[in-house]
């Protein structure tokens, strides 16, 4: 019997022709590969070094409550892109997903509209049927019966006790220390005397007896206007052809001064005018600007005009020689210029620092002094949000009983004075030392804190603490050292007076709302809503009457005191 051996296939006979061989990747394939790594590690490592650089840090900043919005969106796309990768949904179900969000999306945007930005940045939506504020005003004085006006009364310029002639008040120090404001509005409510639309515009009013003036956008005139204080009837209205236009609203961002029968008010383009008190003719006009396209400031002049004896002041950072320009009130003549410093948002204040009288200008370098006579005195650099600039808050001189008399020189030929400056986008508050030997002016500070950083509100300053609004909520910090004390209240980007111990702040809200000036803690006393949309106009308090506007309306209310 024969037996047969069985045959073995080599298992590589076995194998399809052309698979005994291992796979390879082609170079091409190789290269780009490697090329995409390359580039992907570049790409973060870049992306590591933006985030680290100070222009990127100062970018975020700007975009303060955008930033928000902005990590929303990035982490919904890339959730999406991540949900669309791992679950693989039918082109069915991405197809309808898409018409479903671009649907909701054009529904929504039909609805709605951004009118605007509010402090933090972000938009301020309104419905689209919603008038816009120009067409308020239009529609304002259409109504209104057409006559003749009578000629105001000259009892009705007469300055009175109480009066409120310029920005912040006497001194622009945001304080009225002789008023005692009722503490409990339930039982005696303000009393609303007058409010009606006015034009576009961030200015504020300044009050002389019963004449409130104030600069509005009418159209393509750029107008001072006067109100009667208790009636809110329009006196006079003096007009300039000029408009300045921006996001944030367009129209004059400075309030208006009152002086010796004259008001002098900065436009924000730069054109100085003054006109009578009485009628609002024009006596004269200036510009500060060759080319205000070129020469102006992004956000446009905010500075309001400081009259110091027989000039009037305006800090428009005009080219070099041309930070601050001083013109006779008489005539407009120019009396001098000085500075090469670029502008920033503060207004000019004359003050008395070691038995010297100068003009503190916080402007685009920091916080520069200036003679009466226009020569530079000393400056505190101070840069804020980089090539913008932004110095808002005006800055406080601390009286002796502020502050602890420790932080004073040891030089018996010296003598010293305190300043407070406050700056939004993570700035901070800083208390300088100033020192005069002979003529030799010195400053430095003192302290810095980033407790207070107020970026577009005035702060004020009471029983050794200082008040302000910090990117938006009612911080107290103590004068000795910047530490924060309390942090409480979200009033938004709005604006602070301080009346005796009380603070007065007008929210962005539109609310007027009263805080007891304690460093003990946050304790609201009273409420009233003044006014109804986004309200960046500094407030001004006449006697017991607080006037108010913002770029759509005005309001003069009467408040309760006591004796």
């Amino acid at each position: 019997m024969t037996t047969s051996k069985p045959v073995h296939e080599s298992s590589q006979d076995s194998l399809p022709s052309g698979k005994n061989e291992p796979n390879r990747m082609s170079p091409w394939a190789l290269i780009s590969i490697s090329l995409g790594i390359t580039l992907g590690v570049s790409f973060v490592a870049g992306i590591v070094q933006w985030l680290q650089e100070e222009k990127t840090r100062l970018l975020f900043i700007g975009l303060d409550g955008m930033c928000f919005y902005l990590a929303f969106g990035f982490s919904t796309f890339v959730a999406i892109g991540i949900g669309v990768a791992y679950f693989r949904p039918s082109k069915r179900l991405i197809l309808m997903s898409v018409a479903l969000i671009s649907t909701a999306y054009y529904g929504f945007s039909s609805l709605v509209k951004i009118d605007g930005y509010f402090g933090n940045r972000t938009p301020r939506y309104t419905w689209v049927w919603t008038p816009k504020a120009e067409d308020e005003i239009k529609t304002y004085f259409t109504s209104r019966t057409t006559f003749e006006l009578p000629v105001p009364a000259e009892d009705l310029f007469l300055p009175g006790e109480g009066d409120s002639p310029e920005l912040l008040g006497p001194g622009r120090s945001g304080k009225v220390p002789h008023l005692n404001l009722a503490s409990n509005w339930e039982d005696r409510q303000p009393e609303l005397l007058w409010r009606h639309p006015v034009g576009l515009g961030w200015s504020g009013f300044s009050i002389v007896g019963n004449g409130a003036v104030n600069l509005e956008q009418r159209e393509e005139k750029e107008c001072v206007v006067c109100y009667d204080l208790q009636s809110g009837r329009e006196l006079w209205c003096h007009g300039e052809n000029v408009r300045f236009n921006h996001e944030h609203g367009d129209g004059p961002r400075t309030t208006p001064t009152i002086h010796k029968g004259r008001v002098y008010s900065f436009g924000a383009t730069g054109i100085l005018t003054c006109v009578d008190f009485k009628t609002g003719c024009l006596v004269w006009k200036q510009s500060s600007f060759l080319d205000p396209e070129k020469e102006n400031l992004m956000f446009g002049m905010s500075g309001s005009p400081l009259v110091v004896n027989d000039m009037v002041i305006v800090t428009p950072g005009a080219g070099l020689g041309a930070s601050a320009i001083a013109y006779s009130i008489d005539t407009g003549s120019e009396a001098w210029r000085c500075g090469d410093d670029p502008a920033s948002y503060a207004s000019p204040v004359a003050v008395s620092l070691c038995d010297r009288n100068q003009i503190l200008s916080f402007n685009g370098a920091g916080l520069r002094s200036y003679s009466e006579l226009g020569r530079n005195l000393w400056l505190q650099p101070w840069v804020t949000q980089g090539d913008s600039r932004v110095n808002v808050a005006q800055p406080i001189v601390l009286a002796g009983s502020d502050i602890d008399q420790s932080i004073g020189t040891e030089d018996s030929d010296s003598q010293w004075a305190k300043v407070l400056i406050s700056s939004g986008y993570d700035k901070g508050t800083a208390l300088l030392k100033i020192t005069r030997t002979g003529d030799r002016w010195t400053s430095e500070v003192v302290w810095e804190s980033k407790q207070l950083k107020s970026k577009l509100s005035n702060f004020v300053v009471y029983d050794n603490h200082a008040y302000g609004l910090d990117n938006g909520i009612l911080t107290c910090i103590g004068l000795k050292d910047g530490e924060r004390v309390w942090k409480r209240g979200r009033y938004g980007h709005g604006k602070i007076l301080l009346v005796h111990d009380k603070l007065l702040i007008q929210a962005e809200s539109g609310e007027i709302v009263m805080v007891a000036a304690t460093p003990t803690l946050h304790l609201e006393l009273a409420k009233f809503e003044a006014l109804s949309s986004k309200t960046w106009n500094n407030h001004a308090l006449a006697g017991d009457i607080l006037v108010v506007r913002n770029d759509r309306e005005a309001a003069a209310i009467r408040l309760p005191v006591t004796d």
